[in-house]
């Protein structure tokens, strides 16, 4: 029996399954439980949930688990101004997931001290927030996050997203 508790959204590459939400750049968030499974329609309708309740439940886990756990890293690196300045989620296979926490902008403005923020979540145990700045900026900090993160287990992408209190979206040059 699926457990609402265990419940958790995981990002990945696209793959077609039924329960995929389209995040941009190829991305997409899956329903996963604790072991990292992915949750089929079925579990969803033997727990009598809908889709849309099982995601309501997984944003709420994951929001507790960004407040709460001591396995998921989060620092600030640099300072304002500082060529690389930065807010990184990490050392978890949720951390990525972070992406979709409703308070992500609010949240990364208030520590980075600016309102105009990008995201990239190179792979599945890291999520990247830094100011948009300009393009000379962004071009070095993802140069430094594809050396960085080059031989990660569980590659997502080096695409950007843009940060707003309403999510995140791509950004494109």
């Amino acid at each position: 029996m699926l457990n609402r508790e265990r419940l958790h959204f995981r990002l990945a590459i696209g793959s077609g399954e039924p329960q995929e939400i389209a995040i941009g750049h190829g991305l997409v968030s899956q329903l996963v439980d604790d072991a990292g499974a992915l949750v089929t329609t079925d579990q969803l309708r033997e727990a009598g949930l809908t889709p849309e309740q099982a995601r309501a439940i997984a944003l709420e886990n994951l929001a507790c688990f960004a407040d709460e756990s001591q396995d998921l890293s989060i620092q600030v690196l640099g300072a304002p101004g500082d060529p690389l300045h930065f807010l990184l989620y990490s050392d978890h296979p949720l951390a990525s997931a972070c992406l979709l926490l409703p308070d992500l902008h609010e949240h990364a403005a208030e520590v980075l001290q600016e309102a105009d923020l990008l995201a990239c979540v190179p792979q599945r145990e890291s999520l990247v927030v830094f100011p948009k700045r300009d393009a000379a900026s962004r071009e070095r900090m993802v140069a430094q996050l594809r050396a960085i993160e080059a031989d990660a287990p569980h590659p997502l992408t080096f695409a950007l997203f843009s940060l707003a209190a309403s999510g995140a979206t791509p950004f494109s040059e």
